[in-house]
């Protein structure tokens, strides 16, 4: 998947935000509409997420990780060098194990899913992540930070004005940050086989929700089309009805004006053309009251 440029204001055509963004991909979720929360209470793993090897093995040794520490997750105790990373990192990603791997996208390694009946991928915020883990929000984004620098995760940020203001008057900003799992934190977590196998019937599941979305996409089309075109009829029957009604208005107002004499004005018979001699003649005698002669 290709992944957008910057939004870099000074960049140049080749370098800017793009035009348009496809709303089904992850990266679109950053510049999703707010959404209010979807879970208020605390989640954890279904059923039939816990049934799946790869959500089961990676949650039973990021669990335990603390004590697995140098055995997996090698990249995550180096990032410092000669120093080794403390182990409130660990103690952290023990934590926020069950709610990452809760929220991840399998078809992309993504925090965030995919709303079928809207088309459009929203993200999931790291405050609500933290919360539900007992944690800081701090603590958590230091520690993806942490991540990113052993490559485990793939972090891209944007910053949405809020209509709401604090004390001083000034716009709130929210910041949305996307977190995708590399395949190396799948492979130094010795579960790179079952990532594989997970991604590809994910990718197939989320290739039959796509082609729910266009469906659904063109049903909604075809029916705006039919609005359309009920409406635009019955707008022109509307306003043939209002000719008819603006000519009869108008020939009850002829007819009802006086004449001179203040008699209202007989109907006049209407114009039957030019007439032929011999019916010119006849009309003249018929009004003498004499007929024509046959010859």
């Amino acid at each position: 998947m290709e992944i957008p440029p910057r939004n870099n204001p000074k960049a140049g055509p080749e370098k800017g935000r793009p035009t348009a963004i496809d709303k089904k991909m992850p990266h679109a979720g950053l510049y999703a509409p707010t959404r209010p929360d979807r879970y208020r209470e605390k989640r954890s793993l279904t059923a039939e997420q816990r049934k799946n090897p790869l959500l089961r093995m990676a949650y039973k040794r990021l669990s335990q990780i603390s004590e697995l520490r140098g055995q997996y997750l090698r990249d995550l105790d180096t990032i410092h060098g000669g120093r080794r990373t403390r182990s409130e990192k660990f103690a952290a990603l023990a934590k926020v194990s069950e709610q990452m791997l809760l929220r991840m996208d399998l078809a992309t390694g993504v925090m965030g899913w995919l709303d079928v009946e809207r088309g459009q991928f929203f993200l999931n915020t790291q405050c609500n992540i933290a919360e539900d883990s007992e944690i800081s929000a701090a603590s958590f984004n230091r520690l993806l930070h942490s991540m990113q620098l052993a490559d485990y995760v793939y972090l891209r940020s944007q910053k949405v004005r809020l209509d709401e203001k604090d004390e001083t008057g000034l716009n709130l900003v929210r910041t949305r940050v996307l977190v995708r799992f590399t395949e190396k934190f799948f492979a130094d977590l010795g579960i790179r086989y079952l990532w594989q196998r997970a991604k590809k019937a994910a990718i197939k599941k989320r290739e039959r929700e796509l082609r729910q979305i266009g469906d659904i996409r063109l049903a909604r089309q075809e029916r705006a089309s039919l609005e359309e075109l009920r409406r635009l009829e019955s707008r022109t029957k509307w306003e043939r009805s209002q000719q008819r009604q603006a000519a009869h208005s108008q020939l009850e107002a002829l007819s009802a004006q006086p004449t001179r004499a203040g008699r209202p004005e007989p109907p006049r018979e209407p114009d039957r053309g030019a007439m032929k001699p011999d019916q010119l003649m006849a009309s003249i005698l018929a009004k003498h009251g004499k007929t024509p002669t046959s010859k």
